[in-house]
C-alpha cells in the first residue's frame, strides 16, 4: 500500500514538474501534436512586421476590420493574418485573446511589441508596426488613407 502512494506522489510531481517546465511555445506545440507550427506561428516565419487579428466571422467590429487588413495586406513589407477564433478556440487560451476583435503586433523577429482590442486605423497598425504608409513621402502631410 505504502508503494502505491509513493508511485502516486512521484508521478503526480512528475507530471507537475514536465507541465511547468515547458515553455508556452513548446506547450501549444506539443497541443498540435508536436506536428506543424500552427498559422501564425507559420507567418511570424516570414521575417516581417506582422499584425494578427483575432476576430470572428458573427462580430460586427471584426467584419469592419477586414476591408482595412485587406488593404494592409497588399504592403509587401509586413504580413498581415485574420484568425477567426470561434473556428480555431485553441488560439484564444493560446494567444490569451479576451475580446474579439484584437490584433496583436509582432516585430520582424517574431517577438509580440504590442496589442490592440477592439477596432483601430490602417495608420495606427502602421504607426505600431513602425512604418509609414507606402505612398507617404518625405516631409509631406499624410494624406488621409481609406483603410
Amino acid at each position: 500500500m505504502a508503494s502505491v502512494i509513493v508511485a502516486t506522489g512521484a508521478a503526480i510531481l512528475l507530471g507537475v514538474w514536465v507541465y511547468t517546465s515547458r515553455s508556452p511555445a513548446t506547450a501549444a506545440a506539443a497541443s498540435l501534436g508536436d506536428t506543424a507550427p500552427d498559422a501564425v506561428q507559420q507567418i511570424l516565419l516570414s521575417g516581417k512586421p506582422t499584425v494578427i487579428e483575432f476576430g470572428a466571422n458573427n462580430c460586427v467590429s471584426c467584419r469592419e476590420m477586414k476591408p482595412i487588413l485587406h488593404a494592409l495586406a497588399q504592403d509587401p513589407r509586413i504580413a498581415v493574418a485574420d484568425v477567426d477564433i470561434l473556428k480555431e478556440r485553441d488560439y484564444i487560451s493560446r494567444y490569451q485573446i479576451r475580446l474579439m476583435p484584437t490584433q496583436v503586433f509582432y516585430d520582424a523577429k517574431g517577438q509580440e511589441i504590442s496589442r490592440h482590442m477592439g477596432k483601430i486605423s490602417g495608420e495606427e497598425i502602421m504607426v505600431r508596426l513602425g512604418l509609414t504608409p507606402l505612398n507617404d513621402t518625405p516631409g509631406a502631410p499624410a494624406p488621409k488613407a481609406v483603410l
